[in-house]
């Protein structure tokens, strides 16, 4: 039941979302100087960005007609964080 549009967006998503990523990180190893403070702030920035892609994606999908959650806040607080596994890893290897 998923539309056949969003096969084509999904590209389109992954690719902005791992673009805005790399701009913040490499902001961030050039602003920053070399330590572990910089280390600490990196993974931090990499977390909180991975939770907050996913938690958007999830709620902005919700609004489709052909998906729906049978638990709302379940889907958006640990979907999320699971959802947001994908993106830790993929962030930084996306540099």
């Amino acid at each position: 039941g998923v539309p056949i549009p969003m096969f084509f967006a999904t590209h389109f998503y992954f690719c902005f979302y791992h673009v805005l990523s790399n701009l913040a990180l490499r902001k961030t190893y050039s602003s920053l100087e070399r330590g572990v403070l910089r280390d600490i702030f990196v993974c931090s920035l990499i977390f909180y960005m991975s939770y907050i892609t996913a938690f958007m994606e999830s709620l902005t999908i919700s609004g489709f007609p052909c998906y729906g959650f049978k638990d709302r806040f379940l889907a958006y607080t640990l979907g999320s964080a699971f959802y947001g596994l994908y993106f830790v890893v993929s962030f930084p290897m996306f540099l």
